[in-house]
C-alpha cells in the first residue's frame, strides 16, 4: 500500500538505508522515544 511509512531504527540502521528503496525515515532512537513516552504518561501515578 502507498499509505505505509517504513521507518529504520536501531545502530545497523545505517548500514541498509543506502541499499534499499522503501525506508522513507531513519529514526535511531525510536525504542528510547517510546520508552520515555511510556514513563511520561505514568509517572503521574506513582
Amino acid at each position: 500500500p502507498d499509505d505505509v511509512t517504513v521507518i529504520a531504527t536501531g545502530g545497523l540502521a545505517p548500514m541498509v538505508l543506502g541499499e534499499s528503496s522503501v525506508i522513507d525515515e531513519h529514526e535511531p532512537w525510536l525504542t528510547l522515544v517510546g520508552l520515555r513516552l511510556v514513563y511520561e504518561r505514568n509517572v503521574s501515578r506513582m
